[in-house]
């Protein structure tokens, strides 16, 4: 079987207080097209540090990374930021929104960053925001959006440049249980559709329940989670 991301011997390592502390070891992971993928584990344990890794946001200590069968681990940092333009959405716990933005020229900024022409731009992320349901608020800054409504803005964010993975770092973290579920029916729907491969990081076993496969960090290894 062909892989989109499959991961062999994963290591990560901090130093601090004095000692080593070895984060990820020889940890194994696969995602194929369209799968759903649940991290579950403690606070501290290294899920976030993981997902930046699978990510290309850093790099392993040890290990490969292969993305469609390249070793991404042997590539220079231009090399692996194209890929990741190209290939990864994310969306972070803390959305991480333009505060002074509206939410369409939040959605647009990607595009922009990528030298899209702004009308195609403003046309696509208006398309996306009427996916995730805020077509009618396109013009209202973060500030004046629920927690949900933010979260539903970078997730938008996150698919304009057409990604085939999405990457969601406790995405329901900071929702109240009826909007967690909303933000999980969003993320499940565009799966579906897309034909997304989508791994998330969460304490939310009902999140974690709705994936494909679920496994725990702990010890710095992924173990499979018996339904």
């Amino acid at each position: 079987m062909s892989f989109l991301i499959e991961a062999r011997g994963l290591a990560k390592s901090f130093a601090g207080g004095g000692r080593r502390v070895d984060v990820l070891k020889h940890l194994d992971l696969s995602l194929g097209q369209g799968e759903r993928l649940a991290i579950i584990g403690e606070s501290g344990v290294g899920k976030s540090t993981l997902l930046y890794i699978i990510g290309t946001l850093e790099r392993p200590d040890g290990g490969t990374l292969h993305y469609e069968g390249r070793d991404v681990t042997l590539w220079n940092d231009d090399e692996v930021s194209r890929l990741r333009n190209r290939t990864i959405g994310f969306v972070f716990q803390f959305h991480h929104l333009l505060p002074d933005f509206s939410a369409l020229e939040n959605v647009m900024m990607p595009a922009l960053v990528a030298r899209w022409d702004r009308p195609k731009a403003r046309e696509c992320a208006r398309a996306l925001l009427a996916t995730v349901g805020l077509e009618q608020r396109l013009t209202h800054r973060p500030g004046e959006l629920s927690g949900g409504e933010q979260q539903r803005v970078a997730i938008a964010r996150s698919l304009i440049l057409e990604p085939r993975v999405m990457l969601a770092d406790e995405p329901t973290g900071n929702l109240d249980p009826g909007t967690a579920g909303e933000i999980e029916d969003l993320l499940c729907g565009l799966n579906e559709e897309r034909g997304l491969g989508l791994i998330v990081t969460t304490h939310n076993r009902h999140l974690a329940a709705r994936m494909n496969t679920q496994m725990e960090l702990r010890e710095g290894r992924l173990f499979p989670v018996m339904p």
